[in-house]
């Protein structure tokens, strides 16, 4: 405005002259604001300082990004670019700036000992924090499924794994093993060439059958048939072996399945 033989802020001004006058004309900076408009995509918020509804042009606000549990800032959009957090912003202009967020995620990581695959639903190369994974372990052909290790245990199968982290786990496959049993029917015994407790998938037993005196060996039935000792079974499954011996007492064998007849009784 005006000042010493005026006042007021009329722009023109009319001076009527009745005296010597001064008059002084005052000039200040215009002041230049602008708006600062922060919106958010996904979960967190986002604070400025200073917290302004203007701002004086060229002034400086910072911006900080807060993800919710188990978020993570992704990038700042609009007025403004990067993943700096917190943000420098120069208010030059209007400004409209957007921080999006999103959900951590973790990789899971699935190693395999022995013969076999473990498939995963969903197949994804990492997974949002929380979400489950189901993990099916197929054994190869004559192998069996042992067991988890590493970030998961026991022997589920299929096993759900939650992604609360990043993840490491291994399924373990062991060569099958099956058990043999054998049975007598009669007086005799059998005897096993490995004698073990159980055998592995596609290994050889000889079994050898032994009548005890005054018996005749007839047989194998169940999972061996014929009547050739010693056969061999192949272990590809659990299986059960009889050997059937008859009493041949008082007998003398011309033949298979022919005896002698004792006529002193006719």
């Amino acid at each position: 405005g005006w000042s010493g033989d005026a006042s007021g802020t009329a722009d023109p001004l009319s001076v009527t002259m009745d005296a010597n006058k001064t008059i002084v004309a005052n000039f200040a900076p215009i002041v230049i604001t602008h708006t600062l408009a922060v919106t958010t995509t996904g979960n967190g918020s986002v604070a400025k300082n200073p917290d302004l509804a203007n701002y004086a042009h060229g002034s400086l606000v910072e911006l900080t990004a807060t993800p919710a549990p188990h978020h993570s800032l992704v990038a700042w959009s609009g007025d403004a670019t990067g993943t700096a957090n917190p943000l420098l912003l120069t208010m030059d202009a209007d400004k409209v700036v957007t921080a999006t967020f999103a959900i951590d995620t973790h990789p899971l990581t699935v190693n395999v000992v022995g013969d076999g695959s473990v498939g995963r639903s969903p197949d994804l190369p990492t997974y949002p924090h929380g979400s489950s994974v189901e993990l099916t372990a197929t054994p190869a052909l004559g192998y069996t499924f042992v067991g988890w290790s590493g970030d998961a245990t026991g022997t589920a199968n299929p096993l759900t794994v939650v992604m609360d982290a990043a993840k490491n786990v291994t399924a373990t496959f062991a060569v099958a093993t099956y058990p043999l049993g054998v049975a007598v029917v009669g007086s005799g015994s059998v005897r096993r060439d490995p004698d073990l407790a159980s055998y592995a998938h596609g290994s050889v037993v000889q079994l050898s059958a032994t009548p005890a005196p005054g018996w005749l060996f007839t047989g194998w039935s169940g999972d061996a048939t014929g009547t050739s000792t010693p056969v061999n079974v192949v272990m590809d499954a659990a299986k059960n072996v009889t050997a059937t011996f008859v009493n041949g007492a008082g007998h003398e064998a011309y033949g298979e399945g022919c005896y002698d007849l004792d006529l002193e009784s006719f």
